[in-house]
């Protein structure tokens, strides 16, 4: 039985570059992907992402990430990355709960897989407003290329 990769876009398509993890699962979701890789949309993340996490073997979250970086810029993490930038007071926020604490509980309540990978995308703008600005626009097909190739599909 092949691996259970679970991608899981993050975000709100409502507020501006917030929804490039939900346009990337979009895009994603309409590609034949290898076997056993799910594409899912995760909303505005948070707690809610334990659930989605649950029982998959391998999971690549995506979402915009404040990073203090050129807007449309493309940053992988792994867990221990963003714990450690929680812990020096430049936590990584998916929305209502940041990443860290995500993690931290998942892994007190034993429901997060083994391999767990995060793109981030520096925003421009994160307002009411639809659809990404230029710059993150820009940096969709070269995200879309590094998912492809995280989930071996490239």
């Amino acid at each position: 039985m092949p691996e259970t990769t679970r991608l899981i876009g993050v975000g709100n398509p409502l507020m501006g570059d917030d929804g490039i993890g939900i346009a990337a699962a979009e895009r994603l979701a309409a590609m034949v992907l290898p076997e056993g890789v799910e594409v899912i949309d995760g909303g505005t993340g948070g707690l809610t992402l334990l659930t989605l996490m649950d029982g998959a073997d391998r999971v690549v979250l995506v979402d915009a990430v404040e990073m203090g970086k050129v807007p449309g810029s493309l940053v992988r993490f792994t867990p221990e990355e963003v714990v450690a930038a929680d812990a020096g007071g430049g936590g990584l926020s998916l929305h209502e709960t940041g990443l860290a604490q995500v993690l931290a509980l998942g892994r007190e309540l034993g429901c997060l897989p083994e391999k767990i990978v995060i793109f981030g995308v520096q925003p421009e703008s994160v307002s009411r407003q639809l659809g990404l600005s230029p710059p993150v626009a820009a940096a969709l097909e070269p995200l879309l290329a590094q998912l492809l190739r995280e989930l071996g599909g490239y």
